[in-house]
């Protein structure tokens, strides 16, 4: 990169630093998890439009996904704005301790309040340098919901919104600035729902079929599991549903939710 462009970059956003900022705080302040964040892509969406770029929403039929484009011709350089949280990490801004504002509520744990609002401000810089150079090309933003456990971005290259994308680009906040090749693994995600039935433990117990216990003895299973699956594979799960909160009733419809992390 020569010093000119860099220059200009760092000119660029300097110049623009505030409006960044703005919209970073906005997306913190308002934590949407994945396929939920109409909020956040709609914020997003507008200040895309309003710097000229002319966006597509409700992208490949997923609601909170668009396609902010500018210019014309090849190169089509894609920059990849995520701007999901995850359920409870709600967390008050500029502390470094645990302190919720919404207790148990989601938050931006992972950074995708920056993710999203810095592949915006790349977007607006490439824009700005083609005016000034009279370049041909095309810059995009794709605004990619659900990366926290939704595969958005496989949906959309599912519908083909990729398919004349020459480069596709992202980053993630990290505690160092640095360009990195890394590899991570696919994943399936199943939702188990267990049916049993409900009866009063106490008068009529062997009236009961807790499916709360269908529910502990397949975790067990899972855990047997991970003795005879390869090295790389990882299983995570939750409980998302116990089917009931009072002990003395037979749980009726608990849930259980699990990652399988195979090879890519």
């Amino acid at each position: 990169m020569n010093n000119s462009l860099t220059e200009f970059i760092h000119e660029y956003i300097d110049q623009r630093q505030s409006d960044f900022i703005h919209l970073s705080d906005k997306i913190w302040e308002h934590p949407e998890t994945r396929f939920e964040e109409t909020f956040s892509a709609e914020l997003l969406a507008n200040a895309l439009e309003n710097e000229g770029f002319a966006v597509q929403r409700g992208a490949g039929n997923i609601e909170t996904a668009f396609i902010a484009s500018y210019g014309s011709g090849h190169p089509v350089i894609s920059l990849l704005g995520e701007y999901d949280a995850l359920a409870g990490l709600n967390q008050k801004a500029g502390c470094c301790e645990p302190n919720p504002v919404v207790k148990n509520g989601n938050g931006h744990g992972c950074g995708h309040h920056l993710l999203g609002t810095a592949a915006l401000a790349a977007a607006f810089t490439v824009k700005a340098w083609l005016q000034k150079n009279q370049r041909s090309g095309t810059v995009r933003f794709y605004g990619c919901p659900g990366e926290e456990g939704g595969s958005g971005k496989t949906f959309m290259v599912r519908e083909g919104l990729f398919d004349d994308v020459d480069a596709a680009i992202t980053w993630h906040p990290e505690s160092f600035s640095n360009v990195f090749n890394v590899q991570s693994l696919a994943n399936i995600q199943t939702a188990f729902h267990f049916t049993g039935v409900a009866s009063h433990a106490a008068n009529s117990p062997h009236l009961g079929r807790s499916a709360l216990d269908a529910v502990s003895l397949m975790n067990v299973g899972v855990q047997f599991l991970r003795e005879h699956i390869i090295q790389e594979a990882r299983i995570h799960y939750a409980v998302t549903n116990t089917g009931g909160v009072s002990p003395n009733v037979v749980q009726l419809t608990p849930k259980f939710y699990t990652l399988f992390a195979p090879h890519n």
